[in-house]
């Protein structure tokens, strides 16, 4: 006598309709990073380059997301990830990254470690990380006491060489519309002969929240 048909398998884990939702994120995103890669870009060579780069920045987010949906990233790793992947670590340049423990969503984590790809990028182009004679960098990042869980503030510095960015590229994209649009961040610069700085703040609750547009404005 036939056993009992087997039962097909209808329950979908706890945490796929999380998964989903998040690589839908992600995936709207790398549209709006490809758009605007494409209007920004100053010719294929150059669209290229820059365009693998980033796409290889959220995809790191978005195979940790894979490998376990809903985990958390660091800042201080996000930062090192990306002088790593560039090859930054070989520069004759020196950098240090200094502030306590931040954690945040995947959400967060594309902006900011988009942001960060950016400002590698623009220094290994234009300043201190693609020079000859050395020079410093400098990451530093504060959590100041304010509404909420307070204000995550975080100061780029780079001393020893010119630098300069494109009010009209990518990089200030991110930071004039990518950061305000989703984190509710802002950003000044100071650039000169002897280097630049570059000063954010975000709130903290929007590092752990997930109700914004991915994106740009």
């Amino acid at each position: 006598m036939a056993g009992p048909e087997p039962q097909m398998q209808t329950d979908a884990p706890a945490n796929l309709p999380e998964l989903s939702r998040q690589v839908g994120n992600s995936y709207a995103l790398l549209r709006s990073i490809i758009r605007r890669s494409a209007e920004t870009a100053t010719g294929v060579d150059s669209l290229a380059w820059h365009m693998e780069g980033r796409l290889d920045a959220i995809g790191r987010i978005m195979l940790a997301l894979i490998r376990e949906p809903g985990t958390s990233f660091d800042l201080c790793h996000l930062i090192e990830d990306e002088l790593t992947e560039q090859q930054a670590i070989d520069s004759a340049s020196s950098w240090s990254l200094n502030g306590p423990p931040v954690t945040m969503n995947a959400a967060a984590a594309q902006v900011l470690g988009l942001l960060f790809h950016e400002l590698v990028t623009n220094s290994i182009e234009h300043g201190m990380l693609g020079g000859e004679d050395g020079g410093e960098l400098q990451v530093n990042w504060r959590i100041e006491p304010g509404a909420g869980d307070g204000m995550l503030r975080l100061d780029w510095i780079e001393r020893g060489a010119p630098a300069r960015m494109d009010r009209e590229g990518f990089g200030s994209l991110v930071l004039d519309g990518m950061l305000r649009y989703q984190l509710d961040g802002t950003a000044e610069r100071e650039m000169g002969p002897g280097g630049v700085r570059i000063s954010i703040a975000v709130p903290m609750r929007r590092l752990v929240e997930d109700d914004a547009a991915p994106g740009f404005a």
